[in-house]
């Protein structure tokens, strides 16, 4: 079995990818069948002996949807192309029209025509070729939706025009197309816009990797490394593959990993991940695993494949399609029948089915779907809110639970000194602490720095020796007397005894031989307006979790501090995914985060957040992007999806209620008491639906959040 890959070009919505699929699955030699409709990405898993991945191709293409291998962007490219033309086009002549008809020029019928046929077959054309493909795949969607309604008021102003009538329908159909058009648009450039992952994942490892072979050091190509091979890193350079220490210590931050900004020492026999930085010392690795087999390239594989899951998209449109098109089909051909039977004229029966086609135009509808959210997401922009998948509005109703990385998203990602116990005169040991941290690049000693020219401490204590000791700290000589300040376990094997420490995180001590001078108590400090972002979340009946890569200290200090009871440290970016999973069997949830090892989180819950100033990647998978740094827009996101998807709901009633009242008086239930409604008052009736929902829709740029 080979898997295939592929782009597709031209779907709508979710009604567009099960329409592929439910064709596909005819298939018998397709299995796995998974397609985003969203990303445009397909994942499919087939028998090379009974079909090849171009006769896939063509299949898919032939429902109506052109499809290229998952390199190849040039589909994407000229679709988007193609839209942007037709906007092109179409924007200037509607608007013509539409001056045209609101100001009674009666006589600039063959004007509008002209104006309206191009609207119509040419940037309508998309739409017309999507609908034709009903015939194939027998699933009525957006675009049966949008010809049959364009079509009727088109071809109704055209039968007005040459009965030389003076009243057209040409702006109802050309609005219905370029609104169309510019949601098309937008949704097809948020595509584009996502970034290659595996490209911004590649970057995360150096290009090539010093091999040792045969006592020579070699470079190599990352993508030829293979399992055994020995790799020689150097302090300020990344490791380059995953392996085993082999000989050498250093500091090591892997926080692409595991969120956590504190370096870790590692050994011999301590096991590294390739993108890992070497703060200081020096290491040889003995790679574990073929290169095709790193854990970024598993981080991308996992991501591909939650590209390919159904993200709970609105089908209500659709949905109403589906059923309404025929049925206001097959209610116009009944009339229509009916009053000829009833012995009624010719032309008094194609009244009544002009007059039901067009009052049940769906017109409206075409429109209260993506105006709504083209209002929402530009209503967004203005709160400096960058939402890339209109789906977040619906998706974010269901949202019980809401799930932080603690680094970067609820802190600073700045390590700063909380507290300290001082034993002896605070004046000398802090000068002394700050003699010993001098100059050293190490954010724990810039750390230490602050706190103590904070509480402006003189600098009078002069050091006769100091030594830095990779992964332990510093050793210094004055006055006879030794000093060591760094990690616990080292300074605990300096006084030969425990030091009790308070519940306040991570810690690094000040000591001689004899005494302990200092304990300073470190944590990352908290972003502004994090407490009341999660008081107005816990008021929206929405429930904070953390979910970290920091030790349970760091992570329960940032919890109390926030009022969140729920939390989880010393996890990997697989373990978070793992327990995000668990969490979603609750209910759907939201991830907040910033950093590469969040990538996989933000794409595994039912939609992702992140910031401007996040890495490349997790701006990238995140469904929304917050363009300020006021933890406010978090809240303000899940605001203006309400707000959004209620007006949205509004749009739909207003799109409907014309037709529910007023397609039994088109049928002429009521013309024995002379009540008939003639195709002029039903094409009223349409453009007043269009009214109502677009003028609900522009409330949404100005409410307030």
């Amino acid at each position: 079995m080979k898997i295939a890959k592929l782009n597709i070009s031209g779907m709508h919505c979710s009604a567009c990818s099960h329409t592929i699929e439910s064709n596909l699955k005819k298939i018998p030699s397709l299995q796995n069948i998974k397609i985003n409709a969203i990303s445009g990405k397909a994942k499919i898993t087939y028998e090379e002996s009974q079909i090849s991945e171009e006769e896939i191709i063509q299949a898919i293409t032939s429902y109506g949807f052109p499809t290229s291998k998952d390199e190849s962007k040039k589909l994407e490219n000229d679709y988007i192309l193609g839209l942007k033309r037709r906007l092109w086009v179409g924007v200037p002549l509607f608007s013509i029209i539409f001056i045209l008809h609101m100001g009674g020029f009666h006589s600039s019928g063959f004007i509008q025509l002209i104006l309206a046929s191009i609207v119509q077959f040419f940037c309508g054309y998309p739409f017309y070729k999507g609908a034709l493909n009903f015939f194939k795949t027998k699933s009525a969607d957006m675009n049966v939706l949008i010809t049959l309604g364009t079509s009727v008021a088109y071809g109704y102003s055209l039968y007005l025009f040459f009965a030389q009538e003076h009243s057209f329908y040409f702006e109802g159909s050309s609005a219905v197309i370029c609104f169309v058009l510019v949601g098309e648009y937008l949704k097809a450039k948020a595509k584009k816009t996502a970034s290659d992952d595996l490209e911004i994942l590649s970057k995360l490892l150096p290009p090539k990797a010093r091999i040792l072979q045969e006592g020579k050091e070699i470079w190599k190509e990352i993508n030829t490394i293979k399992k055994g091979e020995v790799c020689l890193v150097l302090a300020g350079e990344k490791i380059a593959l995953d392996g085993i220490i082999e000989k050498g210590v250093a500091e090591v931050s892997s926080a692409h990993i595991n969120g956590e900004e504190m370096p870790k020492a590692v050994g011999v026999n301590d096991e590294v991940i390739g993108g890992s930085l070497v703060i200081n010392g020096e290491i040889l690795v003995r790679s574990t695993k073929d290169s095709s087999e790193f854990f970024v390239y598993e981080m991308l594989d996992i991501l591909e494949l939650s590209q390919t899951k159904k993200p709970p998209i609105g089908l209500l449109a659709d949905k109403i399609a589906a059923i309404f098109v025929p049925l206001v089909i097959l209610a116009s051909l009944g009339a229509f029948i009916f009053w000829l039977i009833m012995g009624e004229s010719l032309g008094f029966a194609l009244a009544i089915l002009a007059s039901v086609l067009i009052v049940s135009c769906p017109c409206a509808l075409g429109l209260a779907v993506p105006l709504a959210i083209v209002c929402g997401i530009t209503r967004a922009k203005k709160a400096e809110i960058l939402i890339k998948s209109p789906e977040i509005f619906e998706k974010a109703k269901n949202i019980k639970t809401i799930v932080f990385d603690k680094t970067g998203t609820l802190t600073k990602g700045e390590i700063m000194v909380c507290d300290a116990e001082i034993f002896g005169d605070k004046t000398a040991i802090l000068s002394l602490a700050k003699a010993m941290q001098e100059r050293n690049p190490h954010p724990i000693s810039k750390a230490i720095l602050a706190y103590v020219n904070a509480q402006n401490i003189p600098q009078n204590f002069a050091l006769e020796e100091r030594e830095y000791l990779i992964a332990k700290g510093v050793i210094a000589k004055a006055h006879n007397q030794e000093y060591y300040f760094g990690a616990l376990n080292w300074i605990e094997t300096c006084l030969e005894s425990k030091i009790p420490l308070q519940d306040k995180g991570n810690a690094i001590a000040l000591c001689t031989k004899e005494a302990l001078l200092a304990i300073f108590y470190l944590q990352d400090s908290l972003k502004e307006g994090a407490e009341a972002m999660i008081k107005s979340f816990q008021t929206m009946g929405i429930n904070p979790i953390i979910l970290s890569g920091d030790n349970p200290q760091a992570v329960g200090k940032i919890a109390q501090d926030l009022g969140i009871t729920t939390y989880f440290a010393n996890l990997t970016p697989t373990q978070k995914v793992a327990q995000i999973e668990k969490l979603k069997e609750q209910g759907e949830l939201c991830f907040v985060g910033d950093g590469i090892n969040d990538a996989l989180a933000l794409k595994a819950a039912s939609f992702g957040i992140s910031f401007v100033n996040a890495t490349e990647l997790a701006k990238e998978v995140g469904d929304v992007l917050l363009l300020r740094e006021d933890l406010k827009g978090l809240v303000e996101v899940f605001k203006l999806s309400s707000l959004t998807l209620k007006n949205i709901r509004q749009n739909l009633f207003f799109a409907y209620v014309y037709n529910i009242v007023l397609i039994p008086i088109a049928m002429g239930f009521l013309s024995p008491w002379g009540i008939l409604l003639q195709p002029a008052f039903a094409g009223g009736a349409m453009a007043l639906s269009s009214i109502s929902v677009v003028s609900n829709a522009l409330r949404i740029i100005k409410a307030k959040l």
